[in-house]
């Protein structure tokens, strides 16, 4: 049975981001030692042993001098912070393990290969799924067979959308989609907006606390890519593990921003919902909010499972 030891991320101003050295974690695995990655307690407060865990795949970085880092922004870890649930957070060696003991999993963006049964071209550019592919697929996994609550954003949303829904990808929004929307800025910390337009009768409205006539929202993105069009997905004939119903689309040329199966608890965004909840907005902090609040549904459930049937009857 292997060992499990807590670790902590720490601040690197040259990433702007909470980072771990992969060289650390390598070296606690090669003595069969499982990390148990958390924020400082300083930033993440105290842990509430009655609130629900959440399991967040990390994303990584390289510094100036080589040196190859796990690490997330500091506007996820503020919205997720704000959520009120306690974080776990997860590489790529050990995604599976890592993963379970979490009540909930959020899947931040990131830039990697994708297999080419995903893009809806049936072109083959040789592209090889890698370390941090396998490692999204263990904890979309892990949290399907344990009917756990998934968060997706951007990468996250896609790989979701694709292994679970059977969704489709463009490979490149700018050669596939005529008049397209600018869904990437020039620069990666630019926060340009675009409006997304919210689908009558679906989930969204209440998960935003949105009214039904109040259809219309802003919200920024960086993603070259994306999932194709309802109406273009409709004739693919593979059978989801999950259908995928979508929530909303990009107003300007109708690619799909939003989906997920609310019986299942699933929600994917496609823009980067954290950079405006980290400013104040509450309707983009209340999209990370949802996965807590159903994070703690499971929990419960977990925790009720566990206790002997005399000791529930003195609960009641």
């Amino acid at each position: 049975m292997s060992k499990s030891k807590k670790v902590f991320l720490e601040y690197i101003e040259e990433f702007k981001a909470f980072a771990i050295a992969q060289s650390e974690l390598a070296t606690l695995k090669e003595s069969g030692t499982t990390a148990e990655i958390r924020l400082p307690q300083s930033v993440s407060g105290k842990t509430d042993p009655m609130a629900p865990t959440l399991g967040v795949l990390l994303g990584q970085d390289t510094a100036k001098n080589g040196e190859k880092y796990y690490s997330i922004g500091l506007n996820y870890v503020q919205a997720l912070k704000n959520t009120g649930a306690n974080l776990r957070f997860i590489d790529f060696d050990n995604a599976y393990a890592e993963a379970k003991p979490c009540d909930g999993a959020v899947l931040i963006g990131g830039a990697f290969d994708n297999p080419e049964s995903f893009f809806i071209d049936g072109k083959d550019m040789g592209a090889k799924e890698g370390k941090r592919f396998f490692a999204y697929k263990s904890i979309i996994n892990e949290a399907y067979a344990a009917k756990k609550p998934m968060l997706g954003i951007c990468a996250g949303a896609q790989m979701i959308g694709a292994l679970l829904g059977a969704m489709k990808m463009y490979r490149s929004i700018k050669d596939e989609v005529p008049e397209h929307a600018v869904h990437k800025p020039k620069k990666e910390t630019d926060v340009k907006m675009h409006a997304i337009k919210l689908l009558k009768d679906t989930p969204i409205f209440a998960i935003m606390d949105i009214k039904e006539n109040e259809n219309r929202v802003m919200i920024n993105s960086r993603h070259t890519q994306a999932m194709v069009h309802g109406a273009l997905q409709d004739y693919v004939k593979e059978k989801p593990l999950v259908k995928m119903d979508l929530y909303a689309i990009s107003e300007a040329d109708g690619v799909p921003e939003i989906w997920g199966n609310e019986k299942a608890g699933i929600l994917c965004i496609q823009g980067h919902p954290e950079d405006l909840a980290a400013r104040g907005d509450e309707k983009m902090q209340k999209l990370y909010n949802h996965i807590a609040q159903l994070a703690e549904k499971y929990h419960k459930t977990k925790r009720n499972a566990k206790i002997p049937l005399k000791n529930k009857e003195n609960t009641r």
